[in-house]
């Protein structure tokens, strides 16, 4: 019989309890804020073991983690918590500029759309010519979220692009000449 392999899941992980209802894992809002803080209190290291319990099919398995990095980016979107968005920013967007699976750096990439700034975006650039399309849909709203200062980078983008990359990031282009 095949060994079944155990991953760690973080400790913040264990902190939330069974899915009661769709408003913040069945916590109140105070506990999850405080969920939040503690998080942010340890860190990367904090924020990319909640990362590293992702999965790649989306199967509801990983819910708990998948809530932590969304609440993460939330709570990091608002002008006071600008250090806090830092550290947030460049852990997500090092993940989804990395090898992870396209269904794990797509919803990393939909997550920067919360705290991204247009500062990013030569950074997200190489996202642009990704193979997978979960990618590209996901990089090219971040760059619509960041606003006309991507135009540039989408341009560039454009003229080299093919097939579902060359529609993103013309459908991008129309969302952002809308604006």
């Amino acid at each position: 019989m095949a060994e079944e392999t155990k991953i760690k899941r973080s400790v913040f992980v264990e902190r939330l309890p069974a899915l009661r209802n769709s408003r913040w894992g069945g916590i109140k809002k105070e506990e999850g804020d405080k969920l939040v803080a503690d998080i942010l209190k340890e860190g990367m290291d904090a924020v990319r073991g909640l990362i590293d319990g992702l999965k790649e099919v989306d199967s509801g398995e990983d819910w708990q983690e998948r809530l932590l990095l969304h609440q993460l980016a939330t709570h990091c979107s608002v002008p006071a918590r600008a250090n806090d968005r830092k550290i947030l920013t460049e852990v997500y967007a090092s993940v989804a500029l990395g090898d992870r699976p396209g269904t794990v750096r797509s919803f990393l990439l939909q997550q920067l759309r919360y705290v991204a700034g247009a500062s990013l975006a030569p950074r997200l650039a190489p996202l642009l010519k990704d193979d997978d399309p979960l990618v590209l849909d996901a990089v090219t709203a971040v760059m619509v979220s960041m606003g006309s200062a991507t135009e540039k980078i989408l341009e560039g983008a454009r003229k080299d692009a093919q097939g579902h990359a060359k529609v993103a990031i013309t459908h991008a282009l129309g969302q952002l000449s809308r604006k």
